[in-house]
């Protein structure tokens, strides 16, 4: 019997086991990770791994010992041994980097077996050191995680394996807006920390209220927001050109208007991002109007989108709108016809920029341009412009250039599109060599062979402004980097410190600027002006996520001035008339009027293009409205509130310009409402009104808000369908007036009442706050 038990013995599995002790006792499927998958979905407190000990025919393998085991104690192995790190025990499971190795991957054939006297003689003091150390590295590491999770600024990634809490508000209004750790996503998109949905929270009160207004079906606010969707699907649908009946060409103005549209784009978005080389391209311009058939279809291309560009500083009202769209809509079709080898050329390059800018600036999908630049990168990348051309075949000085250039505006512009979206910039300097272009004019690029001189620094030429944004970059790319990318550290001592090297780049930025004052030729004033608030939104955008948490945490009282000065600065920036044009109190009693542009190119871009131009004035508009709300409530004084008279201006004249939009086509009126409904809360708090009676100031407020820009979404519509009409379309004929008397149903989830949380936290910007009452009512008593 005893021979009989002993050969039971032999034939036991003597296989180590690799899963955890919780796996093992729950027959269930182990990672072999450390914790494992199912301790951290079943919150076990630890994930322990059972020692391997040494049997009389076991290996003695270096992943035996703990972590902290020195190598030379080990008995020495046969040269032929395949090592086998065993789960639980092994370094490579625990490196830093997070990764694992697949543990069946690795043989333990070949392997020597260790006497068995030998063995037996050192089994016991092996195993308990080995244990001893495994317990040790153990509590290291559960010490380490508890000390993180406690930590509130703590700066270490999130983990994979660690679901990420998410809070939803759900608004008839603003949608269904889920919060996350350094982002939100609303729709199918997923927006970083830079972009504008983030500061939503600030409007909560205002969300709120006309959530409230949703329940009661007779409600003129909603009824006006249903009937103005209506009319923005309407015209939108007028705008976009038949492109089976288009012939590329055939929209190009009369010449007269023609050299205006291109000038406009020369000295604005040419000026600070260079794409074109101008004097080939004024050449091309003179041979397309002598004979057009004669020029490349690439060119008219060209051509039609910088006027598309150039039609925003036209007039003020915007009146090649339709060109405009039109001029984009010919472009993709352009890009999506077949034979694409024929566009990987420098010029097919020219056209996939000009395409992006021209969609911010016609604002068709001016949102969404994040994800066409990506395809420009790589294009670029497969022509070889992320390689300088010192480094490639021998090519002469214009294309060469050229190309520098390109890849100069291709970053800028993935870096702005970035911030704008809110999406990460996917910029890598190991990623590229290309040296920055040459201080060179235009007009010294040639197709020959020999080398350009370039001009000194402090001497200002055709591509100094982009010089100039260039001193920047490194700075601008490392802010965008810390907001967006979702696994970056971003504590407040990280803000702090992007802010001193971003501060540092924008002093040289200015001196850089100011040596080029005293040159012969000095920059416009459209450069100046819009290099400053490209640079300035940076600062913004870094302290923002720190703003609304700023209200109540005297901690962070610097990001709130950062933000503050800066939206001021911007603000004046685009509009200098504001600092010395006072406004009566209260606003006149007619409504808002358009802003006068005064034929300067920067106010007009802001005005009737999208993209960056509106992002960045947007931003500005709330950040100012919430620290208006803020002072207000936090005045204590005997006395009436005495808010700052020059946000109050400049709060006031945001209502004016989201308005000045709306009536020169722009079809989202929400804006608009939510500002005017703002400054009617701001002028209510500083009458001393409180309670019920603000709320009514406020709904009432945003129901006119909506009635004007109804009346004019509904001029605009017949407008549209007039000249519909007028091409005999015969799909545009159709009622108005039966289209906007008919009843449009809509229903109010109740459940949506029941998701709210408090914005007032840093906790609920940068993740939700644990102890937050998720099914709390509203509570509208910050109002007063």
């Amino acid at each position: 019997m005893d021979e009989l038990h002993n050969l039971k013995l032999d034939r036991r599995r003597r296989r180590p086991a690799l899963s955890c002790v919780s796996c093992r006792r729950s027959k269930i499927r182990c990672d072999r990770n450390l914790p494992c998958g199912a301790c951290v979905r079943s919150k076990h407190k630890t994930c322990v791994y059972e020692p391997q000990g040494l049997s009389r025919h076991s290996d003695i393998l270096p992943g035996a010992v703990g972590p902290s085991q020195p190598t030379d104690t080990l008995p020495a192995l046969n040269s032929e041994t395949t090592v086998s790190p065993v789960a639980g025990g092994s370094a490579h499971a625990h490196r830093s980097d997070g990764s694992h190795h697949d543990h069946s991957a690795h043989s333990m054939t070949g392997s020597t077996p260790v006497d068995s006297t030998s063995s037996q003689g050192n089994e016991s003091s092996f195993d308990v050191r080995a244990l001893l150390d495994r317990i040790s590295d153990l509590e290291r590491r559960l010490e380490e995680s508890m000390e993180y999770h406690s930590s509130p600024k703590n700066s270490k990634p999130h983990s994979a394996t660690v679901p990420e809490t998410v809070a939803t508000y759900p608004s008839y209004l603003a949608g269904e807006l889920h919060t996350m750790n350094k982002s939100v996503m609303t729709k199918t998109r997923y927006l970083g920390q830079s972009h504008w949905m983030n500061q939503i929270g600030g409007f909560k009160p205002i969300l709120e209220l006309f959530d409230r207004l949703c329940r009661e079906k007779k409600s003129e606010a909603i009824a006006l927001v249903n009937k103005s969707k209506t009319l923005a699907r309407t015209i939108k649908a007028q705008r976009v050109p038949d492109l089976l009946k288009f012939k590329f060409g055939t929209n190009v103005p009369c010449r007269e208007v023609a050299d205006k549209l291109v000038d406009g784009y020369l000295r604005t978005v040419e000026s600070v991002y260079r794409i074109l080389h101008v004097p080939s391209f004024r050449k091309e311009y003179e041979v397309f109007w002598s004979s057009p058939d004669s020029v490349d279809l690439s060119f008219v291309i060209q051509l039609q989108l910088v006027m598309a560009i150039g039609c925003t500083v036209y007039d003020e009202q915007f009146s090649l709108r339709k060109s405009a769209i039109q001029w984009v809509y010919e472009a993709q079709f352009w890009l999506m016809s077949p034979i694409p080898k024929t566009r990987l050329t420098l010029s097919g390059l020219q056209v996939m920029l000009l395409l992006c800018f021209a969609q911010q600036a016609a604002s068709v999908g001016h949102d969404l341009v994040w994800i066409p630049v990506g395809d420009v990168m790589r294009t670029a990348m497969y022509m070889g412009l992320h390689r300088d051309p010192k480094k490639l075949p021998r090519m002469n000085t214009i294309r060469s250039e050229m190309r520098r250039r390109l890849w100069n505006t291709i970053l800028e512009l993935a870096l702005q599109t970035s911030m704008d979206s809110g999406g990460p910039p996917l910029i890598h300097f190991q990623d590229y060599d290309t040296c920055a272009p040459t201080n060179i004019n235009d007009d010294q690029l040639t197709d020959d062979n020999a080398p350009a001189i370039a001009s000194p620094l402090e001497q200002f030429t055709d591509t100094s402004a982009a010089l100039a944004l260039r001193i920047t970059f490194p700075a601008r790319l490392e802010v965008a980097r810390s907001l967006n990318e979702f696994d970056s550290q971003h504590t407040y001592e990280d803000a702090l410190r992007l802010h001193g090297q971003l501060s540092t780049a924008y002093k040289s930025l200015s001196q850089y600027l100011q040596k080029l004052a005293s040159s012969d030729r000095q920059p416009t004033a459209f450069q100046r002006r819009f290099i400053d608030i490209l640079v300035r939104r940076y600062f913004m955008a870094l302290h923002l996520p720190y703003f609304n948490p700023s209200m109540v945490e005297p901690a962070y009282a610097f990001s709130r001035k950062t933000v503050i000065e800066m939206s001021v600065k911007m603000w004046l920036t685009v509009f200098p008339a504001a600092a010395l044009n006072p406004r009566p109190f209260p606003c006149p009693p007619n409504g808002p009027e358009t802003i006068s542009t005064n034929a300067d190119d920067l106010a007009r871009m802001t005005t009737c293009a999208g993209g960056v131009f509106r992002c960045i004035l947007s931003q500005v508009s709330m950040s100012i409205g919430l620290e208006l709300k803020s002072q207000l409530q936090e005045d204590d004084g005997l006395g009436p509130p005495t808010p700052r008279i020059d946000l109050f201006n400049i709060l006031r004249d945001s209502a004016s310009w989201i308005f000045g939009r709306v009536k020169i086509g722009e079809t989202n009126i929400k804006g608009y409402m939510f500002t005017a409904a703002l400054v009617a809360q701001v002028e209510a708090l500083m009458s001393g009104l409180k309670g019920p009676d603000l709320t009514d100031v406020v709904i009432k407020a945003g129901t006119e808000a909506i009635r004007e820009s109804f009346n004019v979404l509904k001029q605009r519509a017949e407008m549209e369908v007039d000249e519909a009409a007028n091409t005999n379309d015969s799909e545009a004929q159709f009622n108005f007036d039966t289209m906007m008397a008919m009843e449009e149903d809509w229903e109010y989830d109740n459940s949506m009442q029941n998701v709210l949380f408090d914005f007032t936290s840093i906790e609920s910007v940068l993740g939700v706050a644990s102890g937050t009452d998720m099914t709390a009512a509203p509570d509208f008593s910050q109002w007063s």
